[in-house]
């Protein structure tokens, strides 16, 4: 086949130019490689961060490539910031056809023998609360339209723990507890809702602990990239996954297996 012709296939197949999507911790890192692939493929991405220069900075990279971006500030703890960005979506393409929550912080190698409450508090809010403040801020919006995808980035730590951060992983957990739950109760609407529970990514927030042991225990013995996560998240964005939700999907390497 012509390269044309496979190209227009592919876009046939995924069905995602001209869509919307609200990308959330798109600063750096996963977030920022979601919202460049997406925008690759022919989605209008709205990127938000906390840090609104590097979120800016995304939009702006994108945009130069040829794709279409907007870069916001956006404190996903705060309903009020929520909804600016989802306004912001309307006014500049008419509607949200995809959401990827993936705005989240790290703790500092705590124990459950040594943290606090405060501390716990703060992963819970930002990681799972967050969360849940978004999806029920777009729903209204997919609900009325009886389409939308909802993409929701855990962790590995949320199916197997992890050697330290319990609130971390609790949060995470909770995670892809929530997709399956939500999944469940606006099938009837035909709203998609999965996650994607990432490995070991090259990622700053990755980066404050070694990587050695947990490179050897994987099968590809390579750290993971945000473009791999962003790939398994552009397939569950698309049509292609119309089939499937309430599902969790893992790419790590081979690091575990479920």
């Amino acid at each position: 086949m012509e390269a044309k012709l496979i190209e227009k296939a592919m876009y046939d197949y995924f069905k995602l130019v001209g869509k919307t999507a609200i990308v959330t911790g798109a600063g750096n890192g996963i977030g920022q490689g979601i919202a460049k692939v997406l925008a690759g493929l022919g989605v209008n991405v709205v990127a938000c961060d906390i840090e609104e220069d590097s979120v800016k900075g995304t939009a702006d990279g994108i945009t130069q490539a040829g794709g279409a971006c907007i870069g916001m500030y956006c404190d996903v703890r705060k309903y009020e910031d929520i909804q600016k960005v989802i306004q912001t979506a309307i006014d500049k393409f008419g509607t949200v056809d995809i959401l990827v929550n993936d705005a989240a912080g790290c703790g500092g190698g705590v124990t459950v023998d040594t943290i606090n409450e405060e501390e716990w508090m703060r992963l819970i809010e930002l990681n799972l609360n967050s969360v849940y403040r978004f999806t029920i801020s777009v729903l209204p919006l997919m609900r009325a339209k009886k389409s939308g995808k909802i993409i929701n980035i855990s962790s590995g730590a949320g199916i197997t723990g992890d050697f330290s951060d319990p609130h971390y992983a609790a949060a995470k957990g909770g995670v892809i507890a929530f997709t399956k739950e939500i999944a469940h109760e606006v099938a009837k609407d035909r709203i998609n809702v999965n996650s994607v529970a990432p490995g070991l990514v090259d990622t700053r927030m990755a980066r404050i602990r070694p990587w050695e042991d947990e490179i050897a225990d994987t099968l590809w013995h390579r750290v993971g990239q945000p473009e791999d996560i962003a790939y398994a998240v552009a397939y569950l964005a698309s049509s292609a996954s119309d089939y499937l939700t309430g599902q969790v999907i893992s790419p790590n390497g081979g690091a575990w297996m479920q």
